[in-house]
């Protein structure tokens, strides 16, 4: 009359890609590391909310898991758990920013074969994401990088365009998630 236990191995977090995302949460956060193995319990959980999220495992080295909603900005250290009960810790952080918003585009008209520079005004603008590549502009379907002005204006250069009419500016400033202001 004996049972048996399952001792998991640790699992262990050293990079988030993307690194950071809003405030709103949400993000789809790839975890590298080691340690993953193929399991229904393993979850993922951000520093500062007992929300935790379920992790889907893509490689033995990879995890993909969701931030939960932030009260605030600010880095927050992302901790795994194999049985949804004891976490491991870990120096992965994810840092969460504030909103992005676009509130307008400065000229309104540019030419057909690209080359204009786009202001683009708004808010939650980050330096931080210009420096690792991920502040991005939206222009329909076209990405382009953007430029960091400052945490209310950005500057993109447009580019070439097979038909006049309105083009959707939107922007990211963690290369996956971009804003839905609407503005053209």
């Amino acid at each position: 009359s004996g049972g048996s236990l399952y001792v998991h191995a640790a699992l262990h977090a050293s990079e988030l890609v993307p690194p950071a995302g809003p405030v709103s949460g949400g993000t789809r956060v790839t975890v590298l590391g080691a340690g993953f193995r193929e399991s229904a319990t393993v979850r993922c959980r951000f520093e500062g909310s007992s929300a935790t999220s379920a992790c889907r495992r893509v490689g033995s080295a990879q995890l993909e898991c969701a931030s939960p909603p932030s009260s605030s900005s600010g880095a927050r250290r992302v901790s795994l758990s194999a049985n949804g009960q004891q976490y491991a810790p870990s120096d992965a952080l994810f840092m969460y920013r504030p909103m992005a918003a676009v509130s307008s585009v400065w000229p309104v008209r540019g030419a057909s074969e690209g080359g204009t520079p786009l202001t683009v005004l708004g808010s939650g603008f980050s330096s931080s994401a210009e420096a690792l590549g991920a502040l991005r502009c939206r222009l329909n379907a076209t990405v382009v990088a953007a430029a960091y002005v400052s945490e209310s204006a950005l500057v993109c250069i447009s580019t070439a365009s097979f038909a006049a009419g309105l083009v959707s500016v939107e922007v990211s400033t963690n290369g996956r998630e971009y804003t839905s202001s609407g503005v053209h």
